[in-house]
């Protein structure tokens, strides 16, 4: 989640612009000199696209960054609902499973749910659940965040599938779960039945900004 904290005025989607104008500056010219824009950047550039998407095909709702108790990136309101929409960004890159997209995933503490909790291999018992989204929002990026992909996925989904999306690796020291799209593969065991599942269905969640709302 993004620690900026913009909340305290009125965003306009000229700020928006003007903030994606800027990254997408300076990632190209971090690359006139051999380097690219870092992970916390990123990070912040898929939320400001996604609200943007969201702000295009929800004008009637207001949309901010989370911020205070909130510990999700995005916070939609209109009259008196509220949905909060959690952001994972990740450029192609080469990783454990081969080329595609990689994000972290964790669980946060509930007062809904005290007691839940997820037993992870490295840190133990960890309490928490995913109560904290109602919608999770993958971007996916070109390593020169050129091109731009959008999927969503509801709460529910991510809890059907949790223990496929658990990271159960001791290599994984941080995150309690993780999902991935799958591109070149590489031979490993820890490739889900979940993960596959994307490959063949992602078509249904991609641009499906509607929220139900």
């Amino acid at each position: 989640m993004s620690n900026y904290n913009i909340n305290k005025k009125s965003i306009s989607s000229s700020d928006i612009d003007k903030i994606i104008d800027d990254i997408e500056i300076l990632e190209k010219d971090l690359r006139t000199i051999g380097m690219r824009s870092t992970p916390d950047i990123v990070g912040f550039y898929g939320e400001v696209l996604v609200w943007r998407e969201i702000k295009k095909h929800l004008p009637d709702y207001e949309v901010a960054f989370g911020s205070g108790q909130s510990k999700a990136d995005i916070v939609l309101m209109k009259d008196k609902k509220k949905v909060n929409v959690e952001v994972k960004t990740s450029r192609l890159k080469e990783e454990w499973h081969g080329l595609g997209y990689g994000y972290a995933l964790n669980v946060k503490k509930c007062k809904t749910h005290p007691d839940a909790s997820f037993n992870h291999p490295k840190r133990g018992q960890i309490l928490g659940d995913f109560c904290y989204f109602d919608y999770l929002v993958a971007v996916l990026l070109s390593d020169d965040l050129k091109k731009k992909e959008f999927y969503i996925f509801p709460r529910s989904l991510i809890i059907e599938h949790e223990k496929d999306l658990r990271n159960k690796n001791v290599r994984f020291s941080s995150a309690t779960h993780r999902m991935v799209f799958l591109g070149k593969t590489k031979e490993t065991d820890e490739i889900t039945t979940f993960d596959r599942y994307l490959v063949e269905h992602k078509n249904e969640f991609e641009n499906n900004w509607d929220f139900n709302m």
